[in-house]
């Protein structure tokens, strides 16, 4: 879990575990692929950063999503923003075609 601690130390373990998760699973065929998607899914994140409000609202009003586009799917990006600071906290990150409970 090495680089996915150091890159996203201020989330929550599960949005640490679900992007090592989706990593360690892309490494396994596609290497070049696996690191593409970690920089697109980063470079996202840091955008969220700068233009907070840019995702979506969920069923819940304190979450919003965005939808990181990667080849013929792509990725799910759920956050909160902190209302005393503008920053943001991700909460979860998985691939548009895994099976959510």
């Amino acid at each position: 879990m090495g680089w996915a601690k150091a890159l996203f130390a201020p989330c929550p373990p599960d949005a640490v575990e679900d992007v090592e998760r989706l990593r360690a699973f892309l490494d396994q065929t596609n290497p070049g692929a696996a690191g593409r998607a970690l920089v697109l899914i980063w470079t996202a994140i840091e955008r969220l950063q700068e233009f907070p409000a840019l995702g979506m609202q969920t069923e819940d009003a304190d979450v919003r999503q965005i939808v990181i586009r990667f080849g013929a799917s792509g990725y799910i990006v759920r956050y909160a923003i902190i209302s005393e600071t503008a920053d943001i906290l991700v909460t979860r990150v998985w691939h548009g075609r895994e099976a959510r409970i």
